[in-house]
């Protein structure tokens, strides 16, 4: 016993030990990881679409549904299999049940009757029962309905994960437009200081009216403003980033792509691939499915005409004592036991599956005419988004060019107020058209990028 004791001893010290080294090893893995982890993360915008597709809550919940659908497969084809169910009871006769029976069979008189009871106290019962279906119309077409449904919610998933993709392209090319945005009006603010002070510098020197220093001053306020909007457009945007991707909101982010990466392959390609893959299209595969689906309702209902026809086998014991132990040794079981076929077939049923089937077949032309009018659909997106990507392309140059010049006049007319030629309500008015010509290059911008997610989704190669 002694040195069991010890053996024990050093077992648990060798396992406590290993133990303890063990949570130190995790101890550390944690904190390295949180080390790692406290630094922003960088995405190029297909890790960060990547990133969502794996994290984004739109996805998880095709993803759940997708997982229900094939459990239903399982479903479907678990009720054609073997039925095997046991049942048991135990039971007390309170009052056991009388019958009358002919005196005359117990040595009485005619027409008088003697009251019998039959049965004991206690009973016990036992079965085991075995059902399989040997044919059933329904289960036959229940199980290619179940995998059709798996394809539904496979394709409902894929539908998600496009779009989730679509959003959050848009999403990072909000942030990117909007850090172009805010560098321009910082660089402009800059700039209308440096004027603010040396326009000042003039005026308490007596080379300029203090209206030049109030109307500089006014331009100045109004840059500032814009920066402070700009600024926070960029955390906006951000936000809508994260959240589109599934990310944490409060953790820090970072984009390694910028804008030239996106724009000037836009400008390069002059033309855009108009063909339509309609078979491979994901609306379309969707329809298509439904439609395939409803024809599995259709058949359905017309296997309701169909026999079923399923085996039984059944078995158990029961005895009866009037002592309340009845499963002692010495009390009898009597056995029972059956096998069989059953088979069922409806004759009339007032015309109602009839009316079924009539109804299931309207519904199928409803769904071929929806598939009709969703490849037409598709063409019509199709067109439509190439030709307003084609707009776009012909906005961003020409906003660009604007954006060029409304530069080229501010700047000149800038040096001109230095120089003292120009005047600062001119100077103000230039200034104004130049970040008004800057806010339509923005906008062009990002239309332009969206346009081109646009028409890449309608050609279903998102």
């Amino acid at each position: 016993m002694k040195n069991l004791l010890q053996i024990a001893s050093v077992v648990l010290l060798v396992f406590s030990s290993v133990g303890v080294k063990a949570q130190i090893k995790d101890t550390e893995e944690i904190s390295s990881k949180e080390a790692r982890t406290d630094s922003p993360i960088k995405f190029s915008l297909e890790e960060a679409q990547k990133y969502a597709l794996e994290n984004s809550f739109m996805v998880k919940g095709s993803d759940y549904d997708l997982k229900v659908a094939k459990r239903k497969v399982w479903e479907a084809i678990s009720t054609g299999l073997p039925q095997v169910k046991a049942s048991a009871n135990y039971s007390k006769n309170l009052d056991i049940a009388v019958s009358l029976l002919p005196a005359e069979f117990f040595g009485g008189n005619a027409g008088e009757y003697t009251p019998v009871k039959f049965g004991q106290t206690y009973t016990s019962a036992a079965t085991v029962n075995v059902d399989q279906k040997i044919f059933d119309g329904s289960y036959i077409v229940g199980l290619g309905a179940a995998k059709v449904f798996v394809q539904l919610s496979q394709n409902t998933k894929t539908k998600s994960e496009i779009d989730v993709k679509d959003l959050v392209a848009q999403a990072y090319y909000n942030v990117l437009v909007a850090r172009e945005n805010y560098k321009t009006i910082e660089e402009n603010v800059a700039i209308t200081k440096k004027t603010h002070f040396e326009t000042k510098a003039y005026y308490e020197n007596g080379f300029r009216e203090e209206l030049d220093v109030d109307q500089v001053m006014l331009m100045l306020k109004r840059s500032e403003n814009q920066l402070s909007d700009a600024k926070r457009a960029i955390s906006n945007a951000l936000i809508m980033l994260k959240f589109t991707m599934g990310y944490d909101i409060e953790k820090d982010i970072e984009l390694n792509n910028n804008l030239e990466t996106f724009i000037n392959p836009l400008l390069i390609s002059k033309t855009e691939s108009k063909e339509l893959d309609l078979e491979n299209h994901i609306d379309y595969k969707i329809v298509d499915t439904q439609l395939k689906a409803q024809k599995l309702i259709i058949k359905n209902e017309q296997a309701g005409y169909l026999p079923n026809l399923s085996a039984f086998y059944s078995y158990g014991k029961n005895t009866s004592a009037d002592a309340w132990n009845v499963y002692k040794s010495n009390v009898p079981w009597f056995k029972s036991s059956m096998v069989g076929l059953k088979i069922s077939m409806p004759i009339f049923t007032g015309f109602n599956r009839r009316s079924k089937i009539k109804q299931e077949k309207i519904n199928y032309k409803k769904i071929e005419d929806l598939k009709y009018n969703t490849e037409q659909s598709l063409k019509k997106d199709l067109s439509l988004s190439y030709n307003s990507l084609v707009n776009a392309k012909d906005t961003y140059e020409n906003d660009l060019k604007g954006l060029e010049i409304a530069k080229r006049i501010y700047e000149r007319t800038l040096v001109k107020f230095n120089e003292g030629v120009s005047t600062s309500t001119e100077l103000s008015n230039n200034e104004q058209q130049y970040l008004n010509s800057h806010s339509a290059y923005i906008n062009a911008t990002l239309n332009l990028l969206n346009s081109k997610i646009a028409f890449d989704k309608a050609l279903g190669k998102l």
